[in-house]
């Protein structure tokens, strides 16, 4: 019964340390990914079996933002596409300002999925 105990008691923690796993800041939820394509450049998915995309995340044009790794950042009004850019400078690199932005969709190389981050700049 004790190993049992302890054993839910493991998995609690990993269930809720996963949960918490974006205290860092990080805007970008690697439990949630879409693999296998890459957001193009006309706003449609592009079949490529190294990339992954974000699902929609909240983008607030007053805010400024930085992403950590070299990716394409996909930005909307609703479900209308406006663009897409690709950073690929020395990071952290700050994501241009889209005005009529409400969200965007960041892909990226698949070996970067357990060290990319989007965040908030200060």
């Amino acid at each position: 019964m004790k190993k049992r105990m302890s054993f839910m008691s493991l998995l609690f923690g990993i269930v809720f340390l996963t949960a918490c796993g974006n205290s860092d800041g990080n805007l970008i939820d690697t439990g949630s990914l879409t693999e296998g394509s890459w957001m193009g450049y006309d706003g449609e998915a592009v079949e490529n079996e190294e990339m992954m995309t974000t699902e929609s995340i909240d983008y607030d044009p007053a805010t400024t933002y930085e992403i950590n790794r070299s990716s394409y950042v996909s930005y909307f009004n609703g479900e209308e596409f406006i663009e897409t850019i690709q950073y690929s400078d020395d990071p952290p690199m700050t994501l241009d300002t889209v005005e009529e932005a409400d969200s965007i969709h960041v892909s990226f190389n698949q070996y970067n999925e357990d060290t990319i981050s989007l965040t908030e700049a200060e």
